[in-house]
């Protein structure tokens, strides 16, 4: 009896040595991959470019732009958001009749700024609704990239013209000349939004619009853009972002009213990481798109 109870407290004892063994483990396991995030999150937010260095970035990235599956995963996709958010922006404010909603022509004759065009992911999409669109971007090998593939689309070519400049070059030739211009991923990387914002509105014809989409300024984007998408899951170039150049959509939408556009809507998004997708949501800590008009 004496060597039965001597068995089971042995046994007790080697199992509840082997428990503590494990969730020991566990807990080392952890802390070492909250070390890791934490390092990586640290390391991401030093990475403050110039905005030379952020061109550089994405000039690297231009051999594979239009690869849908590809580094631009992202910017492919968000087409199904953005491209959309114009249209019913344009018939929610009487630009277009609602009839053209759903119409393969449905910005014919309209004039679109798209700055920061990268390699005319979002202005290629915006010219097969047949609007006449102009891309700017400082990003020489981008812009190479975007007219050698609007070259091979016979449909749109007519209606895609690129230029390697930024909007501080270009607004000054081209006032009050765009029914819209299109901002999309773009201020999060311009360090004087105010003068950006207002060589937008310079740019716009009376009741034009505006169309952006960026990264709020809160420690959800924080997290999301730099920590996971840029350090853990590398969906994105590593040091493309930099927090301090976030900007909340209440900063924004007060900067294009000091320059007499008046904010119409404000709508966030998230991005479905998991899926490499976006989709709209409630909630607006993490991306928003706004839409203002020029009055």
């Amino acid at each position: 009896m004496e060597s039965n109870k001597m068995a089971k407290e042995s046994s007790a004892f080697v199992i509840t040595i082997l428990v503590i063994s494990f969730f020991r483990t566990v807990l080392a396991k952890c802390f070492e991959a909250g070390s890791i995030a934490f390092l990586s999150l640290m390391e991401g937010l030093s990475m403050k470019s110039s905005a030379e260095e952020e061109i550089a970035t994405f000039d690297q990235l231009s051999t594979n732009w239009w690869e849908p599956n590809g580094p631009m995963i992202l910017l492919h996709r968000l087409n199904k958001l953005r491209v959309p958010l114009v249209v019913e922006g344009l018939i929610k404010t009487g630009k277009l009749d609602r009839k053209q909603r759903y119409t393969t022509d449905a910005l014919k004759g309209l004039s679109v700024l798209d700055v920061g065009c990268g390699g005319g992911i979002y202005t290629e999409a915006l010219a097969k609704l047949h609007a006449n669109v102009v891309g700017i971007d400082p990003a020489r090998h981008l812009i190479h990239v975007a007219k050698a593939h609007a070259e091979k689309q016979h449909d749109i070519k007519d209606r895609c013209h690129y230029y390697e400049h930024s909007l501080e070059e270009f607004w000054q030739g081209a006032v009050g000349k765009y029914d819209v211009v299109v901002l999309s991923e773009t201020l999060e990387h311009v360090v004087d939004k105010s003068a950006m914002l207002k060589q937008v509105a310079a740019v716009l014809k009376p009741g034009g619009s505006v169309f952006i989409s960026t990264w709020n300024k809160t420690i959800w984007s924080w997290a999301i853009a730099i920590l996971l998408l840029e350090n853990v899951m590398k969906r994105l170039p590593k040091g493309s972002h930099d927090y301090e150049k976030f900007i909340s959509p209440e900063e924004t939408e007060a900067m294009l009213e000091g320059y007499g556009c008046r904010t119409v809507e404000r709508r966030p998004f998230y991005l479905k990481f998991w899926e490499n997708d976006w989709t709209w949501v409630p909630f607006p800590q993490t991306t928003y798109a706004l839409h203002a008009v020029k009055e």
